[in-house]
């Protein structure tokens, strides 16, 4: 195998692992497209109170629309919540991803620029004077043995990056574990009215399927 051959491979994997970093930024996609019907059911329901409001004060309606409105706040908290934290770990995982991948390969180009110098020596390049033959190519076991060294480091090649994990902090609904009995005044207190009932503290199963 040649050195062009070598480096074709090298940036081929290269190209996959910036491929496999796009496909985790994705995640942040689909995760903020999940996120969008919280977001507007909570903005329809505010507008539909200011407007009873406006033209009947009265309303028996606006009560009922309040304690949805409780309700659509806490699925969009949520849901919100969920968004910044799978932004965060996938753009960490996906950035970790993409400047392994930029090490791995200027690492592995370096290795192979060693042994393609090493080649370029055994080309002679004295001159000849017109007329004369240039003495014949006798250093094809030399190169051979560059090829065969340049594989063999290419081969123990290890990365010494350690790999992004994601955090061990965040259950499979993308919120944070909490242990029984942590939950203080301030959480539960968070949304006062709140009937533990209405999901509050739930999680959107659309936005966890859109995360994975």
């Amino acid at each position: 195998m040649s050195d062009s051959s070598e480096i074709a491979e090298v940036e081929d994997n290269y190209a996959s692992a910036l491929e496999v970093s796009r496909q985790t930024l994705k995640q942040i996609r689909n995760t903020e497209s999940s996120v969008h019907p919280t977001r507007e059911n909570k903005t329809k329901i505010t507008d539909q109170i200011a407007h009873l409001k406006h033209k009947d004060p009265a309303s028996p309606k606006i009560m009922t629309l309040e304690q949805e409105l409780v309700r659509a706040e806490a699925e969009n908290l949520v849901a919100e919540a969920q968004l910044t934290n799978i932004t965060r770990q996938k753009l960490k995982e996906a950035y970790t991803q993409q400047i392994n991948a930029i090490i791995e390969r200027s690492e592995k180009q370096a290795i192979l620029a060693k042994h393609a110098r090493r080649l370029l020596e055994l080309l002679d390049d004295s001159p000849v004077v017109p007329g004369a033959d240039r003495p014949a190519y006798d250093n094809e076991r030399a190169a051979k043995e560059v090829l065969l060294d340049a594989e063999e480091d290419l081969g123990r090649w290890e990365p010494s990056q350690e790999s992004y994990q994601p955090s061990t902090r965040l259950e499979s609904n993308l919120l944070p574990a909490v242990e029984d009995g942590e939950r203080n005044g301030e959480e539960t207190n968070h949304k006062e009215g709140i009937n533990a009932d209405s999901g509050a503290y739930n999680y959107d199963p659309k936005v966890v399927e859109a995360a994975t």
